[in-house]
């Protein structure tokens, strides 16, 4: 009988030691990943801060501070700047970064006096949250913000742009029964998949073990009701209405060039248009040739919206 209560004693303190072990390497991954203060993320958030030149911040100070509450109550921030335009931009960031980081792209449709809103996604900026959420809950928000500015002006005709993390957020906007305003969409460097782009990123940052990953997968399905396999922007443009232009840098290796072909190839080539930025690293196709990348932007636009 001592025995077997010490079998059962010896399986329950492994099953305790696995979950413990579980529970805390599901936790480091997704503190170095997903939370709001993630390892990751405030690695780019540093890059992101130290490129922000006083003109930006001159730019973005004449802009007007709007807000909206999200499906689970948290206060998100966009900032809008009126050009008198019935043509506006919903501008969005990327992982890591805030609305500051778009001074370049708000400075491309302003040129074409466009109004702008550059949104600061949650958990990001100025905005609350303490997770992301890599598009699942981001698209939502992007939808209360397309509904606050036509509140604002219903004549509106938008282009929704988005960058890296921002873009997959965009794409996965595209799935929704949307306005008639929402007129066309503009992707740079977005993720075909959340589940491969984290499993990519784990990777290259020597969490190579396999089982590593898949635990930190289980941990944020079943404990933060997340899974990242569903986030999933290819089955998203297969329901897209609209057109849309991909752009990518074509030295990406963060969101691996690849990516883009498999997002490409979902719409409607009469639909669809492809820019690869040769050379450029992730989020960089702009800095690579800007003259280019305004130019491929507001030959997709003239077709559509001008």
């Amino acid at each position: 009988m001592d025995v077997f209560l010490y079998i059962i004693l010896g399986f329950l303190i492994l099953i305790l030691i696995s979950m413990t072990v579980y529970l805390a390497i599901g936790y480091f991954g997704y503190r170095f990943a997903m939370s709001k203060k993630s390892i990751l993320k405030r690695g780019i958030e540093k890059r992101s801060a130290s490129k922000v030149s006083a003109e930006c911040k001159a730019y973005f100070n004449e802009f007007e501070k709007l807000d909206i509450r999200s499906h689970d109550n948290l206060l998100l921030f966009g900032f809008y700047k009126s050009n008198q335009s019935n043509h506006l931009a919903i501008v969005v960031h990327g992982y890591g970064g805030n609305h500051l980081d778009m001074f370049n792209q708000c400075l491309m449709f302003e040129k074409r006096v466009y109004d702008i809103l550059a949104i600061d996604l949650r958990a990001h900026g100025q905005s609350e949250g303490d997770m992301l959420t890599m598009g699942l809950y981001e698209h939502q928000d992007i939808l209360r913000w397309i509904d606050k500015m036509l509140n604002l002006n219903s004549a509106f005709k938008i282009v929704l742009y988005g960058i890296s993390m921002g873009a997959s957020s965009v794409m996965l906007t595209l799935s929704e029964n949307l306005p008639a305003n929402v007129i066309c969409a503009i992707e740079d460097c977005g993720f075909d998949n959340a589940n491969k782009e984290f499993s990519y990123v784990f990777a290259k940052n020597k969490f190579h073990i396999k089982w590593i990953y898949r635990v930190f997968y289980s941990y944020v399905k079943n404990v933060k009701k997340i899974d990242l396999k569903k986030i999933d922007c290819c089955a998203s443009l297969k329901k897209c209405k609209i057109p849309v232009l991909f752009i990518h840098g074509g030295d990406d290796h963060f969101v691996p060039t690849e990516m883009v072909y498999n997002l490409f190839k979902n719409i409607n080539e009469n639909r669809a248009q492809l820019f690869i930025a040769k050379g450029a690293s992730h989020g960089d196709a702009f800095e690579a040739n800007p003259s280019v990348y305004r130019h491929t932007v507001y030959t997709f636009l003239k077709k559509y919206l001008m």
